[in-house]
């Protein structure tokens, strides 16, 4: 008996929703550009550029795929150093991975932040915060160089520094940027 009135509740609701032109889940991502139809690169073409760093390899890339439910749309790029290699140029592995997510023209465009985590064994270990600082992607980070390290790059136009991003990285997508030389090192 239950069952069948949370039934008749719930149809009711679902009615009082569709004729108030409420939807579920409807508005979530609307305005936010998304699978440009050209222009950029795709998604594994970005993965195989940063594979091809010299000592990196892409332990995971997530995001892109759908805003979540503030309208937020982001990736999440984890990268590894293999053993035997360090970080020579930070900055410019930032700048790369930066302008490369901007650059995927499949799923949404990056409208909050992008974050990149590294993870090394190397002995000097590395502080991915630092080298975004250091390209001008935020403002100031604590240096801190561990084996694990992170960083966020707003590209949130409504805030200062996010503007400043989008500003600098320019259309979306971007043009799939050349890989970089001198980014890593042999230790």
């Amino acid at each position: 008996m239950a069952a069948k009135r949370w039934f008749a509740l719930s149809l009711v609701a679902v009615s009082m929703l569709a004729l108030t032109g409420c939807t579920i889940g409807g508005g979530v991502g609307e305005g936010i550009p998304h699978d440009a139809a050209s222009g950029g690169q795709t998604l594994a073409e970005m993965r195989d550029s940063l594979d091809a760093l010299p000592g990196i390899s892409v332990a995971e890339i997530t995001g892109g795929d759908r805003p979540n439910v503030k309208g937020n749309t982001g990736y999440a790029v984890a990268l590894e150093v293999e053993p035997g290699y360090a970080i020579a140029d930070g900055a410019a592995l930032v700048d790369f991975v930066v302008a490369s997510v901007w650059s995927v023209r499949e799923g949404y465009m990056p409208n909050s932040r992008i974050d990149i985590s590294v993870r090394t064994t190397s002995p000097q270990g590395f502080d991915v915060a630092a080298a975004a600082a250091q390209a001008g992607w935020v403002q100031d980070a604590a240096t801190a160089a561990t084996a694990y390290s992170s960083a966020s790059i707003e590209v949130a136009q409504n805030k200062e520094q996010g503007a400043r991003n989008v500003e600098r990285l320019g259309t979306w997508p971007g043009a799939a940027p050349e890989l970089p030389s001198g980014v890593t090192e042999q230790e």
